[in-house]
């Protein structure tokens, strides 16, 4: 986008900032009956255009199977807009803490979940739809005011949701601005109330140095390198089948799929036709199958095929491709579309090795004991999910208790995401802060502690100076230790 449109996207976007601030200021508190208004305006609003949701993913992408588009991007924000009308009422509700009756007398004390007011969101370009209305549901059920910034990689989505959001919300209280990378920077300059940016961990950074200059509190949904163990045993078909099942959702552009696998060293012969068996059944040709997302961009195109040519080059590295050439589109008539790819024990210090794949590239790494898996991943950087398949609960145990990440699914992968109520997100440099479920509803609120003090309350002992009826306090409280 020109400079000259991005000066006009970053004026738009202050404008609406303004006035959204000002309408938070003039009415900080909406009732129960007005959130669950908003609330009730997403599902119809996205079952009425799913169909062209589908069709502005798959101009984005040049390639998107529409079926994907209504079970991710879709009925997963539907469901999630369901759940959050459902319990509101409890979790609007004032949670009661306990106070000393000798001192408080039948006061009370509470937690009031007040809005914080005026919230950005700045979603990534792989789930553009879903990372922009889902996070949107418990946003309005804290009964915030929002600005939604589309990745400029998804211009068509873009388009869509600014016209969806402005047929169905005031722009005082939802709406959407596109512009490119110019306003992207600016976006996080603003002094919001709170900041959710999902993406990856080098502009995630950026994100949040920003934000910090107005002491701005953020939501960070980043990356990391998530890995997938098969314990000996347990690389069946069925669980293969499973695995692959995550790892193709949206061709690999996923930031909670399987990243790399570790497999027993005795079995990866069997794995690998287990996973060239799944391919061919389900895909045929797997570059060409219309059953696949494309990759989004001749630059994440090119991103992977480096990782991949990296590895032709290693001598004690196996590639085994599935389907036929690469074919580099131009991201906009032609789709950039790749073999599914194993990589065998990339070298350590490889691109694949320290990078995040987010791509249909499976690096697999063969151990012989399962106490080493645990320590590689224990010295990794903590990743958003860690998976596991075993039929031996003392081995997912201990992988589940001697690591850090912001997820953990057993016997399947990436479902911690899947969930409505169920929060989600990452640690350490995968990410910080929850959305889904009642951990997103808090994170969006402001708990404000409050104490109604009542008629027979004594607080004289609290107050300065302190006299004689605190010292009584004191000696009852310590038993006369302080006397």
């Amino acid at each position: 986008m020109p400079a000259s449109s991005d000066q006009q996207a970053i004026a738009k976007l202050e404008a609406i900032f303004l006035a959204q601030q000002t309408a938070h200021r003039e009415n900080p508190y909406s009732s129960l009956a007005t959130r669950l208004d908003l609330l009730g305006r997403i599902p119809a609003m996205m079952m009425g255009n799913a169909k062209r949701i589908a069709e502005a993913l798959n101009s984005d992408y040049c390639q998107h199977p529409a079926l994907t588009t209504y079970m991710f991007d879709v009925l997963n924000v539907v469901a999630r807009a369901q759940y959050v009308m459902e319990v509101l009422p409890t979790w609007m509700a004032r949670e009661e803490r306990p106070l000393n009756p000798d001192i408080y007398g039948s006061s009370k004390a509470y937690i009031e979940y007040q809005a914080k007011g005026g919230i950005g969101n700045m979603p990534a370009w792989n789930f553009p739809v879903d990372l922009s209305m889902g996070p949107l549901c418990e946003m309005l059920a804290a009964g915030n005011r929002v600005i939604i910034k589309p990745s400029e990689q998804t211009p068509a989505i873009g388009e869509l949701l600014a016209e969806m959001i402005s047929a169905n919300f005031d722009a005082e209280q939802v709406s959407v601005v596109n512009g490119g990378i110019g306003l992207a920077r600016h976006f996080s300059t603003l002094c919001w109330d709170h900041l959710l940016y999902t993406g990856n961990t080098a502009i995630g950074r950026e994100v949040m140095v920003n934000a910090a200059h107005n002491l701005v509190p953020v939501t960070l949904e980043l990356g990391g390198k998530n890995p997938t163990v098969f314990t000996k045993g347990a690389v069946t078909q069925e669980n293969v089948d499973r695995m692959l099942g995550i790892k193709l959702t949206k061709n690999g552009q996923l930031c909670i799929t399987v990243d790399h696998c570790f497999v027993p060293v005795e079995q990866l012969d069997a794995f690998i036709e287990k996973v060239t068996a799944y391919i061919t059944a389900k895909t045929g040709d797997y570059t060409q199958s219309a059953l696949n997302c494309a990759v989004i961009n001749p630059r994440q195109f090119d991103r992977l095929q480096r990782y991949v040519d990296e590895a032709k080059q290693s001598d004690t590295t196996r590639v085994v491709e599935l389907g036929s050439l690469a074919e580099r589109g131009d991201g906009a008539a032609v789709a950039c579309r790749m073999p599914f790819t194993l990589v065998v024990n990339p070298e350590p210090g490889s691109l694949l090795d320290q990078n995040e794949v987010f791509g249909p590239v499976l690096p697999v790494l063969t151990y012989e004991h399962f106490d080493e898996v645990v320590h590689k991943i224990q010295a990794a950087e903590r990743p958003l999910g860690i998976y596991i398949f075993s039929d031996e609960p003392a081995l997912i145990e201990r992988l589940q208790r001697n690591t850090t990440s912001g997820g953990f699914v057993a016997n399947a992968a990436a479902l911690q995401g899947a969930q409505e109520n169920l929060g989600f997100g990452g640690v350490g440099k995968s990410g910080m802060g929850r959305h889904h479920g009642i951990e997103g509803f808090r994170e969006f609120s402001n708990p404000r502690g409050c104490v109604e003090v009542a008629d027979d309350a004594n607080l004289t002992p609290l107050m300065s100076p302190h006299d004689e009826a605190t010292r009584q306090l004191v000696s009852a409280v310590t038993g006369g230790m302080l006397d």
